[in-house]
């Protein structure tokens, strides 16, 4: 089993050493586990309202950290991973940037639309004050943006506009087609993300529907709990592997240097 998707102290919103994430890796009997953080928006030139990612300084740190933890660990296997936000008008920058990095595996994300991060609980309110067909349209479109990028090995939580439980009338399933399409086309991996269990919307990233859409048209998965704290290491595995099974799923994806290997559920 693996998590690919963990959080560490240095973005500002989660807690823990990366030896108590380990710790609570080896409790649930994981075999790999890989730390995403969030990539430092201030590389990129971008100033959220608020901060949510490492600062610049931080980066080399944060890569050593977690090279130094893959090689003493004799018990789980270590990948380096990050998080990457997906700002339109910003894909020569990442380009360049992933460049100068030897990660395992790259997520893609989208938190924010314009200048407003629609995951952040703080500004969660906005949504009553907005259009939410417009939302969720301009949403996908990144979605569609990020995808055909080909920055990215794996789009983690695809489907967080739903986060706060607000949506719209529309239940965009052509457009979930298209994209599910868009990810095998240019063999990115999706990630079932299980944080969203814990989110005001108390379900999966993506939901059923969409995962089973996306295993119906070969697209690659992987698993993530999104840990920001080291309790939430493979939060809801349980339930998660189970719902890959009944959507048809029949093997996970892993990364090395950013090459897929596929393991068996």
């Amino acid at each position: 089993m693996i998590d690919y998707h963990l959080h560490t102290a240095r973005c500002c919103h989660a807690a823990g050493t990366l030896e108590e994430y380990l710790t609570e890796a080896e409790k649930k009997c994981l075999e790999e586990i890989g730390f995403a953080d969030h990539f430092p928006l201030g590389l990129l030139g971008y100033e959220p309202r608020k901060q949510v990612t490492m600062h610049p300084e931080e980066l080399e740190t944060y890569m050593n950290q977690v090279n130094v933890l893959k090689k003493r660990s004799s018990s789980i296997s270590i990948k380096l991973g990050i998080e990457i936000d997906y700002l339109p008008g910003y894909e020569d920058r990442i380009n360049e940037l992933l460049g100068r990095f030897e990660f395992d595996y790259v997520i893609g994300s989208i938190h924010f639309i314009g200048d407003w991060d629609f995951t952040h609980p703080v500004y969660a309110d906005d949504y009553k004050h907005k259009d939410l067909e417009e939302i969720y349209r301009h949403y996908y479109e990144l979605v569609s943006q990020a995808i055909k990028s080909g920055l990215f090995d794996i789009i983690g939580h695809i489907d967080v506009v739903k986060k706060f439980g607000y949506r719209p009338a529309s239940n965009f399933d052509s457009t979930r087609l298209a994209i599910a399409r868009l990810l095998k086309e240019t063999n990115t991996c999706l990630e079932l993300n299980t944080a969203g269990k814990d989110a005001p919307v108390g379900e999966f990233y993506p939901d059923r529907d969409f995962l089973a859409l996306c295993c119906a048209e070969g697209v690659d998965i992987t698993l993530g709990s999104d840990a920001h704290a080291p309790d939430q290491v493979g939060r809801y595995f349980t339930e998660a592997l189970e719902l890959l099974k009944q959507t048809g799923y029949r093997s996970l994806t892993l990364f090395k240097q950013r090459e897929k290997i596929a393991q068996p559920l």
